[in-house]
């Protein structure tokens, strides 16, 4: 009878030990899911992804003149998981193309186009927006208006 008791207290630890051990994995996975519901994050370089929206060059002062990049201003807001920044998502409005040497003939200013590359954070003085994407793929999608 006494061993019987014994199992009844090892059975009854154990349940009580599994639970923190599930409350933090679910806390984790919460907190990885992403700051918004029903939308993931996306993750930073290396991952690729694939954006849209319409290309704009932009002129900043720069020390040596003035820089002209190209800005993607995305047709719906995007969220990236920057953990340098913050453990939730951070929301992107526009993205800097970077790694472009040329741009197709057909890709002009406000032309709609797809992006494919990966993201990565701002970090130097040329970069002008919060996440940049060094650009693999760069395809018209509509022309200008």
């Amino acid at each position: 009878m006494g061993s019987m008791n014994a199992v009844a207290v090892n059975i009854s630890r154990s349940r009580f030990l599994g639970r923190p051990v599930v409350l933090v994995a679910l806390a984790a996975l919460t907190a990885l899911a992403g700051c918004v519901h029903g939308a993931g994050c996306l993750f930073l370089q290396p991952i690729k992804h694939t954006l849209t929206g319409r290309i704009h060059f932009r002129s900043f002062p720069a020390p040596d003149g003035m820089d002209s990049v190209p800005i993607l201003v995305l047709d719906r807001t995007v969220y990236v998981y920057s953990p340098a920044h913050s453990y939730q998502c951070m929301s992107a409005t526009d993205i800097q193309l970077v790694g472009v040497s040329e741009f197709p003939e057909s890709v002009i200013e406000n032309s709609q186009v797809s992006a494919q590359g990966s993201l990565f954070e701002s970090t130097a003085g040329h970069q002008y927006t919060r996440f940049l994407m060094n650009v693999t793929t760069l395809l018209p999608l509509k022309p200008a208006r």
